[in-house]
């Protein structure tokens, strides 16, 4: 049943955001707002995990500001129906709309706002990523943290970005590493900042893997397969399984690893030029990566430490075992 103190005109500029969280997401200062306490309740499964975060790594700022106004809408759509977001950028300003919940958020301002109905407080994965995690994200990434399309393992202390195309395998790769003891880092964006020094950020959690994934890790079986706000059926595993602590928030140190497959089944590891790594995470950026400038200064930064090709083929665990030998 879904939880919120109702505005008192038609069009909720009278809610009353009374409940409240903060949080140092990225080590921005955060806060969240709203007339539901299952917002808050969504905001703290997001992004909770951050308040462990050193004080010295939070930067001293004005918090970034989302604010959610649960508000009831009667738009003739059928109960249980989905559709997508749709969504625009322009001068500074974001937009997007599935045709019942509306998002906004102004990077100038550091103010984001959401109108949503009531039904999206029930439908938990698609409130946390595609409306506070992304206007979240949206706001602090303003401030010297720039989104490179890549996941990330570590070990050692040591960050390994896997850099490559949506199908190349990364988040496959990222899974055969936490099962050989790597933590992770990122599944699908590390975020770059270089003042006052190089560090990588990355929301770590879940990990979202193809139905066929099971082919290789077996223990999956049990993890149904669920529609995910982007649009696909993917299994969606939690870090947590593997034990505490195998979700990092940042790393100091990294690499670059492209990753390509092949039909073989053994990896084959090699050294490449940063220049080749720097391209391929800065060039033909998908959308939403294309909205930062510094890419290709991000990816110099780190490709400048080291950069390396994996080719991997059915046997995970070389793969894993080429990385390890990295750190």
């Amino acid at each position: 049943m879904a939880s919120f103190a109702p505005a008192g005109d038609a069009l909720g500029h009278t809610a009353d955001l009374a409940h409240r969280a903060a949080f140092p997401l990225l080590g921005i200062p955060l806060e969240i707002r709203s007339n539901s306490p299952d917002v808050i309740a969504a905001a703290e499964m997001a992004f909770g995990r951050w308040r462990s975060l050193p004080p010295d790594l939070v930067q001293a700022a004005a918090p970034a500001i989302v604010s959610v106004v649960v508000h009831p809408v009667h738009d003739g759509r059928k109960a249980g129906e989905e559709r997508s977001f749709v969504y625009r950028v322009h001068d500074r300003c974001f937009l997007g709309s599935d045709g019942t919940n509306m998002l906004t958020a102004q990077y100038d301002r550091g103010r984001a706002l959401a109108f949503i109905a009531p039904e999206l407080l029930l439908r938990d994965d698609e409130l946390r990523q595609n409306v506070l995690q992304l206007l979240s994200l949206l706001l602090v990434t303003q401030h010297d943290r720039v989104p490179l399309h890549a996941g990330a393992v570590v070990h050692d202390g040591l960050a390994i970005l896997l850099a490559g195309p949506s199908t190349a395998g990364k988040s496959t790769l990222c899974y055969a590493c936490l099962r050989d003891g790597f933590q992770l880092l990122a599944e699908d964006a590390v975020y770059v900042s270089r003042t006052p020094t190089l560090r990588l950020w990355g929301l770590g959690g879940d990990i979202h893997l193809m139905p066929d994934a099971v082919r290789f890790f077996p223990e999956l079986a049990d993890v149904p397969a669920r529609h995910q706000p982007t649009g696909k059926f993917k299994l969606t595993v939690d870090t947590g399984r593997f034990g505490p602590g195998r979700a990092v928030s940042h790393a100091e140190r990294a690499v670059v690893c492209l990753v390509e497959r092949h039909a073989r089944a053994e990896t084959l590891m090699e050294p490449i030029q940063a220049g080749e790594a720097v391209e391929a995470l800065s060039a033909n950026p998908e959308p939403g990566f294309d909205l930062y400038e510094g890419r290709a200064a991000a990816a110099g930064a780190i490709a400048g430490k080291g950069a390396y090709r994996i080719t991997v083929g059915h046997d995970l665990a070389s793969a894993t075992a080429a990385l390890r030998a990295l750190t």
